[in-house]
């Protein structure tokens, strides 16, 4: 048990962070190249915005899919504080702490699984995007509440919804981030 490794928690959030700034850096293009599609009325820019948007949509689902996992810890705590109930620290005896064990050990190897999933999925991230956003600064946007829909944050709504308001061409090639919300659903 001595060699094995454990997630480093300050670097998934780095990681994570650094990747919705990356979303918002391809959201921040899109929405220059649309303007560009608008003002300078050049449609020949029209593929390469969708190819941003698209991108842009492989990004957001990575960090779904980052969020998913953080849920799923989450709602195992959650399922250990109310399987524990509530602490009377000056009563508490030798049985309550073993129950306390007792009652912690199947969701142990319930988060190892997780904690597992959230190892390999921060190496397919560092993999397939470390490049790119190894020079970002972190951008720190709140989780939203599992279920909820996502808003964007931080100025990105503006690059959201104005290219939605776009003419159709223009629409089909602008980052929808409330598109996938399927992958923290799928995963939880």
């Amino acid at each position: 048990m001595g060699d094995r490794v454990l997630l480093d928690l300050q670097e998934w959030a780095l990681i994570l962070n650094k990747m919705l700034r990356y979303h918002f850096n391809i959201s921040e293009d899109i929405k220059t190249v649309v303007q560009s599609i608008r003002t300078e009325m050049r449609p020949e820019l029209i593929p390469l915005a969708e190819e941003k948007a698209n991108f842009g949509k492989l990004v957001k689902t990575a960090v779904r899919e980052m969020w998913g996992l953080e849920y799923e810890v989450d709602e195992l705590q959650s399922k250990f504080s109310e399987s524990i109930g509530t602490m009377d620290l000056d009563n508490m005896d030798v049985d309550f702490i073993e129950d306390m064990m007792l009652k912690s050990k199947p969701l142990q190897s319930v988060l190892n699984d997780i904690r597992n999933r959230q190892k390999a999925k921060l190496e397919d991230i560092k993999k397939t995007y470390g490049e790119a956003i190894k020079d970002l600064e972190v951008m720190i946007v709140e989780r939203p509440p599992k279920g909820a829909d996502v808003k964007p944050q931080e100025g990105t709504e503006e690059a959201v919804v104005k290219p939605a308001e776009a003419a159709p061409e223009e629409a089909a090639a602008a980052p929808v981030v409330e598109e996938t919300p399927a992958a923290v659903d799928a995963t939880a």
